[in-house]
């Protein structure tokens, strides 16, 4: 069960939300990919008993983002928390939450983005009972073997993989599609793959790696899926847009990163790096604020504009905090280290948390952690 301190801010509302929350199995979340191959996920997900890696990851991640808001409701009172959204998010210590201020905007900001993250895992629902995200155009594959390669010139197929005609009844080609033709060229590298020879899922993936992006280290990738239907003419046109998280298997098996937050918990001693005390459940958490909030301007930075170490993320923070507050991987630390200080004890299951621990930056140069310390109460 889980037990977090609360405030005597937390609106009332907040925690009718927090006491709801119930156990939720990865595939009420996602259409997920069936088979030991070809993007299949049965060697981390047992559909039957709805148990494995995966289902634990998004147990990790519903108690942790759950922590996460909890601890941003405490702004006002708690120094630590304080701390750690200026050293992730860029937000001016004031030692106070004052409704209005920019500050009160900053964090209020990052707690909805959290909460919208919280909503998900928890699989939160609407008054009539009906899910805020329901199934249906989501999926979730373990590789990217599933995708093959199409020349530009191989005929277009549309979502129930059938040939795409234009208006006088020729062949349409990838490369004259004009949706498909704008995605090729926008990295010369880009190529064709087509998503239903091997999945029930029928549509393009535009990327220069596509089915071999999970042949090195990669750890996932979230991605849409364009689908194509005939136009009123007899022409192609775009269809319903699908999106997807592709999870490596490397990220489940040979990521040096922590199996569960359990693992986790026990490696840290004074001065452990945060890094370090991340479990394997942050690759899907990551992928998830890029499935909700998309890219674009007013979306979560992606490919060459995100940072991943944990200096680099702080050192955005302090340099660029709105742009600190769009980047995935300080949220992912941000929400570590919120369940290493707030978490709490539930036995031998991976969400739990033997020991509470603050972190702070500590050192200089090739010195630098932002180091576990002993924590103090909240004050």
């Amino acid at each position: 069960m889980k037990k977090f301190p609360t405030s005597l801010s937390l609106a009332t509302a907040f925690l009718t939300l927090l006491s709801c929350t119930v156990a939720v199995n990865v595939d009420e979340l996602f259409d997920v990919q069936g088979g030991k191959t070809d993007g299949g996920c049965d060697e981390f997900y047992k559909r039957k008993t709805q148990s494995g890696d995966l289902d634990n990851w998004v147990t990790e991640i519903s108690y942790s983002v759950d922590a996460s808001v909890t601890t941003i409701e405490n702004y006002g009172q708690d120094p630590r928390v304080r701390r750690a959204m200026r050293a992730f998010f860029g937000i001016q210590n004031t030692g106070r939450y004052i409704p209005g201020t920019p500050t009160a905007n900053a964090v209020d900001a990052v707690r909805l983005n959290i909460q919208r993250v919280q909503e998900f895992f928890n699989r939160q629902l609407h008054n009539d009972g009906t899910p805020y995200y329901p199934l249906g155009d989501r999926f979730l594959f373990c590789g990217s073997d599933f995708l093959v390669y199409q020349p530009d010139d191989t005929q277009a197929l549309d979502f129930q993989a059938q040939d795409i005609f234009d208006g006088q009844g020729n062949l349409v080609r990838i490369a004259d599609v004009p949706s498909y033709a704008e995605k090729l060229n926008e990295d010369a590298d880009n190529d064709a793959w087509w998503s239903g020879f091997l999945t029930d899922t029928n549509g393009y993936y535009f990327s220069p790696t596509g089915g071999e992006y999970c042949d090195g280290t990669n750890l996932g990738l979230t991605a849409t899926i364009q689908q194509l239907v005939p136009g009123p003419n007899g022409g192609a046109q775009n269809g319903h847009t699908l999106s997807s998280i592709v999870l490596c298997p490397y990220s489940f098996t040979e990521s040096p990163q922590p199996n569960t937050y359990k693992d986790a918990n026990a490696l840290l001693t004074q001065r452990t790096d945060l890094a370090k005390a991340v479990p394997k459940s942050s690759t899907l958490l990551h992928e998830a604020f890029h499935l909700l909030f998309g890219a674009g301007t007013t979306g979560f930075l992606e490919d060459a504009d995100e940072v991943y170490d944990i200096a680099a993320c702080v050192t955005l923070a302090r340099a660029q905090g709105e742009r600190a507050r769009r980047n995935p991987e300080n949220y992912v630390f941000f929400i570590a280290h919120m369940y290493h200080m707030l978490g709490t004890d539930e036995g031998n299951v991976p969400e739990s948390i033997r020991k509470n621990w603050d972190f702070a930056a500590d050192g200089s140069g090739q010195g630098w952690v932002y180091g576990a310390t002993e924590t103090d109460q909240a004050m």
